[in-house]
């Protein structure tokens, strides 16, 4: 008996050694896969068609598409991407999602608009967004910035208040949608319009087949 114990035991135990180090290794895989699943978006979001929406609606008061994309980018980031230009400053707030960006543009333009600048440069942009001092008609002006307003815990809402907003500023122009959710919707669209004949066609079959005739 204690001959035929001896290869049970050690049948037992081998195996579970193997089951213990396969699950570790299963568990550091997943571990790895969800950290580099959590950066993705983050990474990814600066070139998502989000970032061609704010292009596309700030370029007009930016200057360039160029620059408000660095700039949009900056923002995005919480980083100074161009230290000798408008996205030279550090945002005070870190980096911010794509409603927080567009809000912050707002504001800075609506702030700059209040001081009579409406074509503003780099610099002015500078100021809006982190403060400083800006030349106005009436003189140089002091700019505490959007940016580290919202750091101080300053609501938007406040913010867009003193600004002189309306809710319908703040509401994102529909002619600037993102192209990928119309394309995808585009698509959904084609696939249920194929789909619909054939299930009419199989319906009509399904009522169209003759009964059997009773004994």
């Amino acid at each position: 008996m204690r001959l035929s114990s001896r290869p049970m035991t050690r049948i037992f135990l081998l195996p579970a050694r193997l089951c213990a180090g396969a699950r570790r290794w299963w568990l550091a895989s997943l571990l790895g896969t969800l950290v580099a699943c959590a950066g993705a978006p983050s990474l990814a979001y600066a070139d998502d068609a989000y970032t061609e929406r704010l292009v596309t609606e700030f370029a007009p008061w930016v200057g360039s598409p160029q620059d408000t994309a660095v700039l949009v980018q900056s923002l995005q980031s919480g980083q100074a991407l161009d230290p000798s230009g408008m996205a030279g400053g550090v945002p005070a707030t870190g980096a911010l999602g794509y409603g927080e960006t567009r809000l912050a543009l707002k504001l800075a333009q609506a702030t700059l608009a209040q001081e009579g600048v409406t074509q503003p440069s780099g610099a002015q942009i500078q100021a809006a967004l982190h403060g400083g001092t800006v030349d106005t008609a009436n003189g140089p002006k002091v700019l505490p910035g959007v940016l580290p307003q919202r750091a101080q815990g300053l609501s938007w809402g406040a913010m867009a208040q003193s600004a002189g907003m309306s809710v319908e500023d703040l509401i994102p122009p529909k002619s600037t949608a993102p192209k990928r959710a119309a394309v995808k919707k585009t698509a959904k669209a084609k696939k249920k319009a194929a789909t619909k004949p054939a299930a009419k066609a199989a319906g009509k079959k399904t009522k169209a087949a003759p009964k059997k005739p009773g004994k």
